[in-house]
């Protein structure tokens, strides 16, 4: 299958020039064994780096797109494309089982990725300004979105402290604090620690999509995120053992190697596989 058209929500700025419009390829067999053998071992923004350098073919006019460039984009624009990639690769139906926070009863959800996406921005650009007050106290704050790079830069951290590693990209994020007072201020207010994250979720959802559920069983409403880095990946992990059978049944049986079968996309592996099924069956293809 050739590279399609898509469009982010947020963007980036190319040459002057903001791009909204990429290219992306499905998955081939090549990837899906780089996200369960090496990609297993990265941190998550950093396999979600490499992964999408193998598969986004064009931004705008640049082509090709190197990893450096894909870090630039917002985490929502990341998660967009994972989203895309998944139903380039499995469709469009999405199947969770989660449990209640409250019961603890499990309860199956099916979602559709176009429920998932959401439209473009209605403002994207590189830096944003926002008034935060306090008491007498105003800040004006020059800032920009988190990123892959500000992701991966703090990956380590996290591992060890969550709270720690949202601080340290938040400061990664803020360009500029102006004291409407005019005084010279030390370190960043806790007003602006404790407001900008939201004023940043706000100008990039897509970067954290949120489920409003219901218990069937008692009735609980609750908001759970929905991680298409962390549901795509672990989707795919899951089916080591169906994806090597289906490299081996298709090699054992047409004689290819495993170069030629791993270049295949998932949807022309389960056809080849399908057709092979009835074959050996003595039934009929469709």
């Amino acid at each position: 299958m050739e590279a399609i058209e898509i469009n982010l929500p947020m963007g980036l700025s190319v040459d002057g020039q903001w791009c909204r419009n990429v290219w992306l390829k499905p998955l081939t067999g090549h990837e899906e064994e780089f996200l369960l053998q090496e990609g297993a071992c990265l941190p998550a923004a950093a396999r979600v780096t490499q992964l999408l350098t193998r598969c986004v073919r064009r931004l705008g006019p640049l082509e090709p797109v190197g990893a450096d460039t894909l870090r630039r984009l917002s985490v929502g624009d990341r998660e967009a494309l994972l989203l895309h990639l998944r139903r380039l690769a499995l469709g469009e139906r999405v199947c969770c089982l989660l449990s209640c926070p409250s019961c603890a009863k499990k309860m199956d959800l099916d979602l559709q990725i176009h429920e998932l996406l959401l439209p473009a921005y209605a403002e994207a650009k590189s830096s944003h300004r926002a008034t935060i007050s306090e008491g007498g106290d105003t800040y004006h704050v020059t800032f920009r979105l988190p990123n892959g790079e500000d992701q991966e830069a703090v990956a380590e951290l996290a591992a060890d402290s969550v709270e720690s590693a949202a601080a340290v990209l938040l400061q990664r994020c803020i360009q500029e604090i102006v004291p409407a007072s005019g005084e010279q201020i030390a370190g960043t207010p806790a007003i602006v620690l404790h407001e900008l994250p939201q004023k940043m979720a706000e100008l990039d959802p897509q970067a954290e999509v949120l489920l409003d559920l219901t218990c069937p069983e008692c009735q609980t409403n609750f908001v759970v995120p929905f991680d298409a880095t962390d549901y795509v990946c672990r989707e795919i992990n899951e089916g080591e053992y169906d994806f090597y059978r289906q490299v081996h049944s298709l090699s054992f049986h047409y004689h290819w190697n495993e170069e030629a079968i791993l270049a295949m996309n998932r949807r022309k592996r389960q056809i080849y596989l399908t057709l092979l099924a009835d074959e050996l069956s003595g039934g009929k293809s469709r």
